[in-house]
């Protein structure tokens, strides 16, 4: 019985596609207190997953785990809606450590993931830090928090 090239290579293409999904990976985080991602680690979160975490800000590190994971970016905001960026972290993917210091960034009250750059100098989409001065004052966030 002969099948048409045409029926094979959409069968091809069609079963290709499924499996390639399949094994692409995922990565989750959990964002913690402390640097070394060891004190009070909330709820992971997909890290392909674009929505505004507003209740993470004081943390200080993302604890990491999955598999065959390509890379993303952390946005940080100022304000609780994520309605602007003051930095952006890169998360590398494969060979990642699973403990991120988050630390040293912009001081954040909301974050969000994002698979495409951040960073206005990489040349890609990225549009870099777009926060006015007023809005990433760290003070504002200090008395908000005490």
């Amino acid at each position: 019985m002969d099948v048409p090239l045409s029926i094979t290579k959409a069968s091809l293409f069609l079963v290709g596609t499924i499996f390639s999904h399949l094994a692409t990976g995922t990565i989750w985080a959990q964002f913690c207190d402390d640097i070394g991602c060891s004190a009070n680690c909330g709820l992971a979160v997909d890290v392909t997953n674009p929505h505004c975490l507003a209740r993470e800000w004081g943390r200080k590190s993302i604890k990491l785990h999955g598999e065959d994971f390509i890379g993303a970016y952390l946005v940080h905001s100022p304000g609780p809606d994520c309605d602007c960026q003051n930095d952006c972290t890169a998360i590398q993917g494969m060979g990642t450590p699973t403990c991120m210091d988050i630390s040293h960034g912009a001081t954040a009250r909301s974050y969000r993931f994002q698979l495409t750059t951040c960073k206005e100098i990489e040349g890609g989409s990225g549009i870099g830090n777009n926060c006015d001065s007023s809005s990433s004052s760290d003070g504002d966030l200090k008395t908000m928090i005490i």
